[in-house]
């Protein structure tokens, strides 16, 4: 499992280039920057096009019960989750 830190920026790197955020710079965005509102910016459309993200990159199908505040909080909170589910779902395959 590749160390959190090169992960987060592996997972920034893909939610940058799928949404086309062409004004984030990488190198700005911690682990604890919101997703949403003040951090990124993304709204609800931009929440599906992660949730797609997630299953087609990690094999990670998200519920709607699991796309929480918690979760897409942060982009630590995201990389946490898809590390700890992403062979959850390879196994259900």
């Amino acid at each position: 499992m590749p160390d959190a830190p090169d992960f987060e920026r592996e997972l920034l790197g893909k939610i940058v280039e799928r949404l086309r955020l062409r004004d984030v710079d990488p190198a700005t965005v911690s682990r604890d920057t919101p997703l949403f509102e003040k951090g990124l910016g993304l709204d609800s459309l931009d929440a599906l096009e992660i949730t797609v993200l997630l299953e087609e990159e990690y094999g990670i199908v998200v519920s709607v019960a699991e796309r929480s505040e918690t979760i897409f909080g942060t982009l630590g909170a995201l990389a946490d989750f898809v590390q700890s589910n992403r062979h959850r779902d390879l196994k259900k395959r």
